[in-house]
């Protein structure tokens, strides 16, 4: 099989399978670098490639709402429903609407203006004092905390139900 350009999978719309990665490792990377001895067969490539299934909502899902297997629904294979298995939706979703990555979410851990422990750590050294979320967070995202006691807005991660930790 020839080489087939990024631009070219781009165009098909789709996916490409491990096999065709493979291949379009040195290909151009825009259209213009390409040149017409490149013979890309755009034809093969969405033969080739593998389409996404679409993930459908069963029923009106609201906003906020964290993602279970009969929430959602889908015309192939069930697991095309697995990435969006315990995900938060961002917005609300009515039922028979498909649902994109763009929709979904970490789920929240933290609220906007839920008092938090905040901990310190640095060594042997542990200080932990409670604060107020400025921000909404998931696992892992950075948010805004003010230390009740010294009103200090300080910047800390989220790593677990109501629970920060800053460096």
């Amino acid at each position: 099989m020839k080489r087939l350009a990024p631009y070219a999978l781009a165009l098909a719309g789709a996916f490409v399978t491990g096999a065709i990665a493979a291949e379009t490792a040195d290909a151009p990377v825009n259209p213009a670098e390409a040149s017409a001895s490149d013979d890309l067969p755009i034809i093969a490539t969405v033969a080739a490639v593998k389409k996404l299934q679409p993930v459908k909502a069963a029923q009106h899902l609201r906003a906020g709402a964290i993602l279970h297997s009969s929430d959602l629904a889908t015309d192939g294979d069930a697991a095309a429903l697995d990435p969006f298995i315990g995900m938060e939706l961002k917005r609300s979703v009515y039922a028979g609407k498909v649902i994109t990555a763009n929709d979904i979410g970490m789920p929240t851990l933290i609220e906007r203006n839920a008092i938090v422990l905040l901990e310190f750590e640095r060594g042997a050294l542990l200080i932990t004092t409670e604060g107020r979320a400025l921000d909404a967070g998931a696992k892992g995202e950075t948010v805004r905390v003010m230390n009740l006691a010294s009103k200090i807005i300080l910047t800390a991660e989220v790593v677990g139900p109501n629970k920060v930790k800053t460096r």
